[in-house]
């Protein structure tokens, strides 16, 4: 009887002993660690975002390789990033070779339309052939509105073609029409070459 006792008593300490036991901590889940913030590249401070987000990274030194330096030479940012009514800005392409000095001369009423007035001067190495018509005005209340498709009007002078073509070293004159709206003036111009979007162009602060 008594060993019966003490057979059972083990039996309960045992089970008491496992219930006690220290349960395994689950392992915890590995989290990704985010990787570093990209640095903005000095050379493009002052830019637009769509500049920083086209171009991305600027390379003015030259690497000795002739044909990385060319190609380097005509995919650059606008210079300067903006400028102001009568003053030029130097845009490129996305072609090399593609190069021209613009200015923004004047901004009036062509009719039912505002006309922004340019002279281009192609300073590349390359004909300048395609359409100008990523371009857009800015009102004071309102979004960008780009340039009105098939309008002209006498101070076009051709620039509403398709293409449209300056030669190497030749300069010409003309005006890119726009909805207009009511009285008001525009406040800001952009342009950018060939298919360089819009957003990546020289910004030509009109009120300034």
């Amino acid at each position: 009887m008594r060993s019966l006792f003490a057979v059972a008593g083990l039996a309960l300490l045992l089970l008491a002993g496992c219930g006690s036991e220290k349960r395994a901590e689950p392992t915890p889940t590995a989290t990704a660690t985010p990787p570093p913030a990209r640095a903005e590249d000095p050379d493009l401070a002052g830019y637009s975002q769509g500049v920083k987000d086209y171009y991305v990274e600027v390379h003015d030194e030259p690497t000795g390789d002739e044909h990385a330096d060319v190609e380097a030479e005509y995919h650059q940012p606008p210079k300067p990033a903006e400028a102001g009514l009568g003053d030029a800005i130097t845009l490129t392409g996305v072609n090399i070779g593609i190069r021209q000095k613009v200015t923004v001369t004047k901004v009036d009423r062509a009719g039912d339309y505002t006309a922004v007035h340019l002279r281009l001067e192609n300073t590349g190495i390359t004909v300048y052939e395609a359409p100008l018509r990523n371009a857009s005005v800015t009102y004071a209340d309102g979004d960008p509105v780009g340039v009105e498709e098939g309008a002209s009007a006498a101070c076009s002078k051709g620039m509403d073609a398709d293409p449209w073509r300056l030669d190497v070293g030749r300069t010409k004159t003309g005006c890119l029409l726009f909805p207009s709206h009511g009285e008001l003036p525009p406040d800001r111009f952009q342009l950018a070459l060939e298919i360089v979007p819009t957003n990546a162009g020289g910004i030509w602060n009109l009120g300034a």
